[in-house]
């Protein structure tokens, strides 16, 4: 790494005072609730539960709902953790909240926080509780006979509960821990590459063909987790990645991901539309992610790192370091890169990893993923207005390059 602008590891970018980094898909949520003042610090790293991203907090929890989940896929949310902790301590049906249990939501805007009362009160571990929709209110005692009312704290709780608890809590096991994985495992997944579309239409019929042959769409966060050890993948599983952060890409592409509930991560150029060749804006970054698309980077001016790197290392630097900060200027953080014509050697790899990123995507075809090989990431490139069988011919090219089974 001679030479390069050392940034460490990308999470220790985003890490807050327990030392957990807060996950790149909650920046903007952890901050638009609060931040610490409201959600306190992270207590866990982030963890994989399904398709669903979570994260815990002293106050509470956010995740990043799969498909699998009823809610819109992709963007983050506060979860009704008081919810669950009332089904795994057994707490009775609600009644009113009066008493020393009213007190702290004199102030409405705390009573909105904290949702509808949904349990208690109850008497566990010796302190007797009422658990509201995002919090908890406990009455500690002050004196003999007397108590005062304390609210928060719901994710410390829910995270102390035993995994017999929290899984009948959340209905599922609901891990606080990550895995530990015995070493280097091959992840084999098809990411799919697409440029311009020609109607959403066409689109949605390929999507749709590829998903009642079976094939499940799975987030890129997920995939790059489960080949760094700590994410499961289902059977089928494929990745929708889009190059170039095209306007059409925003008109057509992503409302057929939203219907059907499809991830999808975007690299894309940020400052790139003041050439008016149809590229995204800012303002146009911002509604990708609230569509709930990972938006990462795909340099400033689809640099060549290659030959940059053979002339001008500060410049090549910029290609990916400014462009991940303009693009977090307006969205979550930026942990993923493509490189721009599929162009990369062992120094432009070397590069992005220095940057802080967590993986790179490539256009070597292929499925097949691995650790050591995190920042050169296979991916099949294939057009949006294909009839299905040719997608699935694609798919199974890149797999006889990997010498694996085809997974459809």
């Amino acid at each position: 790494m001679a030479g390069f602008l050392l940034m460490g590891d990308a999470r220790s970018r985003w890490r807050n005072t327990n030392g957990f980094a807060i996950e790149a898909s909650f920046l903007r949520a952890f901050t638009s609730l609060g931040g610490q003042s409201r959600l306190g610090s992270a207590i866990t790293p982030g963890l994989f539960a399904g398709d669903t991203l979570h994260q815990y907090f002293n106050h509470g929890r956010l995740d990043v709902p799969g498909p699998s989940q009823p809610f819109k896929v992709g963007v983050p949310r506060l979860a009704k953790l008081g919810v669950s902790m009332a089904t795994a301590v057994s707490a009775t049906s609600p009644g009113r909240t009066d008493g020393n249990f009213a007190e702290p939501w004199a102030d409405e805007s705390k009573r909105a926080i904290a949702g509808q009362l949904v349990g208690g009160p109850v008497q566990w571990r010796g302190w007797q509780m009422q658990f509201f929709e995002r919090e908890v209110v406990r009455l500690l005692e002050r004196s003999p006979g007397e108590y005062y009312p304390y609210p928060g704290h719901v994710g410390d709780l829910f995270t102390s509960l035993t995994p017999d608890e929290r899984a009948r809590g959340e209905g599922h096991e609901a891990p606080i821990e990550r895995p530990n994985s015995p070493g280097l495992i091959d992840v084999h997944v098809p990411i799919l590459t697409y440029h311009l579309t020609r109607g959403a239409e066409a689109f949605r019929s390929q999507l749709q063909g590829l998903l009642d042959r079976g094939l499940v769409p799975v987030s890129f966060e997920q995939l790059v987790a489960a080949v760094e050890g700590w994410a499961a993948i289902p059977a089928k599983a494929f990745v929708v990645s889009f190059d170039d952060g095209w306007l059409i890409q925003l008109d057509e592409a992503v409302r057929v991901l939203e219907e059907l509930r499809v991830p999808s991560v975007f690299f894309v150029m940020p400052g790139f539309d003041r050439h008016q060749q149809g590229h995204m804006s800012t303002d146009d970054l911002l509604a990708l992610r609230r569509s709930g698309a990972t938006v990462a980077s795909h340099t400033l001016n689809h640099a060549d790192l290659t030959a940059l790197l053979r002339g001008n290392l500060g410049a090549a630097q910029a290609e990916v370091i400014e462009s991940r900060e303009q693009i977090e200027s307006s969205v979550d953080g930026v942990d993923f890169f493509a490189y721009p014509l599929g162009l990369f050697d062992e120094g432009a790899a070397r590069l992005v990893q220095a940057a802080g990123y967590r993986a790179a995507v490539t256009t070597q075809p292929g499925i097949v993923h691995r650790q050591d090989r995190l920042f050169e990431m296979r991916r099949i490139s294939v057009q949006a207005w294909w009839p299905v069988g040719d997608v699935v011919r694609e798919i199974r090219l890149a797999a006889r390059v990997d010498r694996v089974e085809s997974p459809v």
